[in-house]
């Protein structure tokens, strides 16, 4: 039968009835109440149930209602509620207790009607259902979800047995249907109430790694930004103020200290330690010791991460450990010791090789995240590049001072050969004019002493005696001048003082000293320097200056030994400036060597009497001493031209 008719028609038997007794309502309007009570919606599931279990009472005329669902589980059967004055008997039934109507529960057949409850399929487990209720009828409606039974309603009569009719059926399927849909109702407001938490713990979530990736961004960022702050320095003692500096900032640790690994004294140095912004003193780690955090970051070449560690100690040292945290000796007088509880070491490695570690320390637990080390495996990374820098810049400042001293002393011993050439000539020449004024004075006086001297004799010495004063005197003054213009140039290329000189006076005294190798090899140096050019400047560095020019022209513009010409000229511009230009005709700079021609150590000479520092010495000289500026112009078979601006006042070193 139609529902709606069915309804239609109860409900003119309803108003029927009510014509007789309006005291009482019909089953449909109990039925229409109970459907609409804001309690359905609003209560707690065991007061609805309970309501649903006492009205069915009502709208079937029955002495006996109970509601029972199956647990999470599907193992047991609980009385959510009962209509009856009396206690349930059980209110929870498993399924090794009742298998048979556990197994009626599974089959999908509708209502089961029982007129006589003996006949129901599984009468010998019911007492356990109905308890204390002797039913003599049953009826039982399905409560189903999601396309299967979760439990049933069952209604019953005890004091006479009943013949189900198909209104009660109906009525009993209705309030199957208002359970259903409680259940459906309540499943939907907990799977909507779990979506709303789902999405929100979600949407933390989501915040969280936003924030998270914002914080990451930032970290990425503000580390790149402090790596080329690190990598920027070549001072050691620079870098190491930097990392703490940002250590602090980023981590807050109380204690920042750098290791450097020293293998073949067998110790890790510590001469950079930091407790809570002041410094403590230098010490040094054994690294036999087994028991060292330090120790096990430098030979593992793997970070420490301890957030307690008493506690995890024991991945890392022995038990001894612990009392080597600190070293007495690091603390100055007065200053309180602290014992490190969180620890982050993280190893310096170049090239898989260790330099050192990198320790930061917090008295507290818990102190440091596991962002905190990788932040600090960062630092150690750009630290561990900018130590090694430092560490090659500083070798290769020593090599160079080095090199630059050989240098010197190279174009000193040139300058002593060029001097000891120059001076062989008058000394020579002196020596030649004494011997023979000697060999003429022997026989002037022999011829005195045997009384054969005659005038003509007489007037012949005295001649000759005139010729080899001047030839004395003239060879003896270009010798005291060689020896004064060495004395001069040496003097300022080994003590680089400033002071007043003649700019065509000193470059005559620097060209005359090497004028000698210059004629040797066949190539000729014009000077052309006004002689009213006076500077206040470095003589010396000029001096090494127009020596490297020349060198530079004789080795590398003139390799093919082919007779080639430089020359010399100076000129005031400005009023304030002199600007100095040697030039020579050899085979000129090539464009990818002219880039280079400044850079230490480049030469195209390597091992044929280039040590590539010589032009890099013309530029640190020009613009670090003299103040001035440095240019050069060549090409391929041009010939070469250097121009040098210096100022007529240098400025004090």
């Amino acid at each position: 039968m139609n529902v709606n008719r069915f309804l239609h028609r109860i409900t003119r038997v309803a108003r029927r009835h009510a014509r007789h007794d309006l005291s009482q309502k019909s089953p449909v309007e109990l039925l229409l109440d109970l459907s609409s009570d804001r309690l359905l919606e609003e209560g707690e599931i065991a007061a609805v149930m309970q309501l649903i279990a006492v009205t069915a009472l009502d709208i079937l005329h029955i002495e006996f209602a109970a509601i029972w669902l199956l647990d999470d589980a599907r193992e047991r059967l609980v009385c959510q509620a009962q209509g009856s004055a009396a206690d349930a008997a059980q209110r929870s039934i498993s399924r090794q207790d009742m298998p048979e109507f556990f197994a009626l529960l599974q089959q999908d057949d509708g209502p089961l009607i029982s007129h006589d409850v003996r006949l129901h399929p599984a009468a010998s487990e019911l007492p356990q259902l109905f308890g204390a209720h002797a039913l003599h009828s049953v009826l039982e409606i399905p409560v189903r979800m999601h396309g299967e039974n979760i439990g049933a309603l069952c209604f019953g009569q005890s004091s006479r047995q009943r013949d189900w009719s198909r209104e009660d059926v109906l009525f009993g399927s209705h309030i199957g249907n208002l359970v259903q849909q409680v259940l459906a109702q309540r499943e939907h407001v907990r799977i909507q109430h779990e979506l709303e938490q789902r999405v929100q713990r979600r949407t933390r979530e989501l915040q969280l790694q936003t924030e998270q990736l914002r914080q990451a961004q930032e970290n990425i960022f503000r580390l790149s930004e402090i790596g080329r702050e690190i990598t920027s320095s070549l001072d050691r003692d620079t870098i190491m103020d930097i990392v703490y500096r940002h250590v602090h900032e980023l981590m807050g640790a109380e204690v920042f200290a750098v290791g450097l690994y020293r293998p073949e004294q067998g110790v890790i140095e510590f001469p950079c330690n930091i407790l809570r912004g002041q410094r403590m003193l230098p010490y040094a780690r054994d690294t036999r010791d087994p028991d060292l955090l330090s120790v096990w970051c430098v030979t593992h070449q793997k970070e420490i991460y301890i957030n307690d560690i008493f506690t995890e100690y024991r991945h890392y040292i022995g038990a001894a450990g612990l009392d080597k945290l600190t070293v007495d000796s690091a603390y100055p007088d007065q200053r309180q010791k602290i014992t490190p509880v969180s620890l982050i070491y993280a190893p310096l490695v170049i090239k898989h090789r260790s330099i050192g570690v990198i320790a930061i320390q917090s008295t507290e637990k818990n102190a440091f995240q596991r962002m905190h080390a990788d932040m600090a495996m960062t630092l150690a990374a750009y630290t561990a590049i900018a130590l090694d820098n430092a560490y090659t810049y500083q070798q290769l400042a020593k090599a160079q001072q080095i090199l630059m001293s050989k240098e010197k002393l190279a174009a000193l011993g040139a300058l002593v050969t060029g001097i000891a050439h120059e001076l062989n000539t008058p000394i020579g020449n002196s020596l030649l004019t004494a011997s023979t004024l000697l060999e003429q004075s022997v026989a002037f006086m022999r011829k005195m002493h045997a009384n054969t001297l005659r005038r003509s004799d007489l007037a012949t010495f005295a001649g000759a005696v005139n010729d080899a004063n001047e030839l004395l005197m003239r060879n003896l003054s270009n010798a005291s001048d060689l020896v004064c213009s060495f004395k001069q140039v040496s003097a300022d290329q080994t003590s680089q003082q400033r002071r007043r000189f003649n700019l065509a006076q000193t470059t005559q005294e620097i060209v005359r000293t090497l004028q000698s190798r210059i004629k040797k090899r066949g190539h000729t140096l014009e000077v052309d320097i006004p002689v009213g050019i006076e500077l206040d400047s470095y003589p010396g560095p000029y001096g090494q200056v127009l020596a490297n020019f020349i060198n530079n022209a004789m080795l590398h513009g003139f390799e093919q030994h082919t007779p080639g010409s430089m020359r010399l000229s100076a000129r005031l511009v400005a009023g304030d400036a002199v600007e100095i230009v040697f030039s020579d005709n050899g085979k000129g700079i090539g464009d990818d060597d002219l880039r280079r021609i400044f850079d230490p150590f480049f030469t195209t000479k390597l091992g044929h009497g280039g040590s590539g520092l010589g032009l890099s010495i013309v530029h640190n000289l020009v613009y670090s001493v003299m103040g001035g500026k440095i240019d050069v112009e060549s090409a391929l078979g041009q010939g070469t031209r250097f121009t040098l601006s210096l100022p007529l006042h240098a400025a004090a070193l």
